[in-house]
């Protein structure tokens, strides 16, 4: 049609770039729409933010020239229904004590009682609740790893000690436990926690004792023989009192 070759090379390489200029001119063209009409969907998006906070700064003014504050709907505070047990004894023979939902709609027929006649009502007889015999209540086994949980765990276990032999003390006559080599001040708290508060109760220590007390506080087991709590507690004992008994 222009006299053009088309299969000379030149030609069609000419033919290559004057169609990727018309692609190029096309897609820029394209996204000149686009952008152009982002642009103007914001614009318009941005005159109705302005249109909307005008009238709020005009009802604002308005409002402070009129004197006249906006009124806000007072709360409706709504009855809750009447609750009553249905049954006066349901406490006593159950353990749900839920009060049951009385419909106050509920119209009650009226029966026809001659005058002539009382009416006798008899009152209600309360149910005969078997004795039944309390099981023993165990001492409840407190779980954890906090010093608080320990503490409780091993006091709760006290009564195992033979403290006939080893002698009972309260805790204003405690002695400074700490002295005893091996007995950091978080042990110290265990041993009273157990009831263990003075040398002289170490010093009457037998091997039984060692074993069970080594056993409640979770300690090492022969850490105590090992670090001879109780020739220590006989020494502390006789430094502190001397031969008092």
């Amino acid at each position: 049609m222009f006299g053009l070759d088309p299969l000379s090379r030149p030609v069609a390489i000419s033919e290559i770039l004057i169609l990727l200029a018309l692609a190029a001119l096309i897609g820029w063209l394209l996204g000149r729409l686009i952008l152009t009409g982002r642009i103007n969907a914001l614009r318009a998006a941005i005159a109705d933010k302005e249109n909307e906070l005008e009238e709020c700064r005009r009802t604002k003014v308005s409002g402070k020239v009129s004197g006249i504050k906006p009124t806000r709907p007072e709360p409706v505070l709504e009855t809750p229904p009447t609750f009553v047990h249905a049954d006066p004894l349901l406490p006593v023979i159950a353990p749900d004590d839920t009060p049951e939902l009385i419909n106050e709609d509920i119209t009650v027929p009226l029966v026809n009682v001659p005058i002539d006649k009382p009416v006798v009502v008899s009152p209600p007889v309360a149910p005969v609740i078997p004795d039944v015999p309390s099981a023993p209540v165990e001492a409840p086994v407190i779980a954890g790893n906090s010093e608080s949980a320990v503490l409780n765990r091993i006091a709760a276990r006290a009564s195992e000690i033979n403290f006939d032999r080893i002698g009972r003390a309260l805790a204003s006559e405690a002695d400074d436990l700490k002295d005893i080599v091996g007995v950091g001040p978080f042990l110290e708290r265990k041993l009273h926690s157990l009831g263990i508060y003075t040398f002289r109760q170490v010093a009457n220590f037998t091997k039984e004792d060692i074993d069970k007390v080594n056993e409640i506080i979770e300690f090492f087991p022969g850490r105590i023989e090992r670090d001879n709590w109780v020739d220590q507690s006989k020494e502390f004992y006789k430094k502190k009192y001397g031969n008092k008994s």
